[in-house]
């Protein structure tokens, strides 16, 4: 009797652990993507938020005077998804925050943060070096960037 509830606790235990919700590619949230150059003139730094169904792009100066500019756009929920697919939040979340040396030497930085509503993840990367781990979804963003090159 003593050994069954052992192992009823045990059983118990157990289960306890593995029914925890990860997060996962569907509890993603919001994805921003973003570069920088420290050493330049114009607007420097970018921002792309894709959430659902909604992107914000936004672009600034370095300085004291930003003059920061954000202009909006509506994707579809199934663009959304087929973002969201791209990111392998398992090895996102194996990452260090920071890869190589983002912005040396005015090289440039990207980086891309994942929301789940529970956790951020981000990661800091030496402009056009994106990890293998990265490289889909930053190459998608890339282009949704692109598409706000008018944005005034």
């Amino acid at each position: 009797m003593q050994k069954s509830v052992g192992i009823l606790c045990l059983l118990v235990l157990i289960l306890s652990f593995t029914s925890c919700e990860k997060d996962s590619v569907k509890n993603i949230e919001t994805i921003t993507y973003g570069s920088s150059f420290g050493f330049c003139t114009g607007y420097c730094k970018t921002d792309l938020v894709v959430g659902n169904e909604k992107l914000i792009f936004s672009k600034s100066k370095n300085g004291e005077n930003p003059d920061r500019k954000t202009c909006t756009s509506t994707i579809t929920l199934t663009e959304f998804n087929t973002i969201r697919d791209l990111v392998e939040l398992d090895k996102v979340a194996k990452l260090p925050k920071t890869i190589g040396c983002p912005d040396c030497a005015d090289g440039g930085a990207e980086w891309i943060s994942i929301n789940t509503g529970a956790k951020d993840y981000k990661v800091v990367f030496e402009y056009g070096r994106a990890p293998k781990e990265l490289a889909a979804i930053v190459a998608r963003l890339r282009e949704l960037k692109e598409t706000f090159a008018n944005c005034n």
